[in-house]
């Protein structure tokens, strides 16, 4: 066995334990990511984490047992993300999208699925919250659109899609562009995307063409790549981004262990 090898499976051990953690705090969590994507798919994709979503108000209880499990524990964003780390493994803990759009509640825990991740009992992520949340990730630096095609490919006949147009808001325009994406990628499988919906969101792009612009503009940009479109914000665009302080300050909220 190589050494990566080993690496890779020391991790998984150290994740398995931050799971056990959790299931033995009875904390609710749902477990998201590459993991989810391997329940939903069956294909394996190396990846340097592992992803728990939960509702902001179980932060301070998660990162408690996972700090009793021996991870040192920080709220990294105050707006979205925490992290447990130990001994080069790490588990991001996430209670909303980056964004601010996706905040994490009690539907998302409605709509999981369960799953055995590393052995342990768990709840992953449901396919329509992954599917829009990764819509949005679309930066310099990271694409997601191909997990989204991937999934629609697999899924897509069995999705609840108007769960989708609503978890999406008035971001349709995202949508439409991943949908397109996923047709030119996959076009022997675009009937998995049902056509009344592609046919209703090209029937509003089109008028939304023909309308006058918006004053004062907005740069929806931040929504994908907050980096990218910085200097138009600071140009005195209108930023879309919700703004919401979900943990208070930003300190981290248990002692590190």
């Amino acid at each position: 066995m190589t050494r990566d090898r080993t690496d890779e499976d020391d991790k998984q051990a150290i994740y398995a334990r931050g799971l056990r953690a959790l299931v033995d705090a009875d904390v609710p969590f749902l477990v998201g990511g590459g993991y989810a994507l391997f329940e939903y798919l069956g294909r394996w994709r190396s990846t340097k984490d592992i992803d728990i979503f939960i509702c902001v108000d179980a932060l301070d209880r998660v990162l408690a047992a996972l700090a009793c499990a021996g991870f040192q524990v920080e709220v990294t964003d105050r707006a979205w993300l925490a992290k447990a780390k130990l001994d080069g493994a790490l588990i991001d803990v996430i209670f909303c999208s980056y964004n601010g759009l996706f905040p994490v509640d009690d539907e998302w825990f409605a709509n999981a699925r369960r799953a055995q991740v590393l052995e342990v009992p768990v709840r992953v992520v449901g396919p329509e919250e992954i599917i829009v949340s990764k819509c949005f990730v679309a930066a310099r630096d990271r694409f997601d659109g191909g997990d989204v095609s991937w999934l629609l490919r697999a899924l897509g006949e069995h999705l609840d899609w108007a769960r989708v147009e609503r978890l999406m808001r008035d971001h349709w325009q995202v949508l439409l562009w991943q949908l397109i994406h996923f047709v030119y990628v996959f076009p022997a499988e675009r009937r998995a995307v049902p056509l009344h919906l592609m046919a209703r969101l090209m029937a509003r792009l089109r008028r939304e063409l023909a309308a006058a612009p918006e004053d004062p503009p907005l740069c929806r940009g931040p929504m994908l790549d907050p980096k990218l479109y910085k200097t138009q914000i600071e140009a005195g665009a209108e930023d879309p981004r919700p703004r919401r302080d979900l943990v208070g300050d930003g300190e981290p909220l248990v002692e590190e262990g």
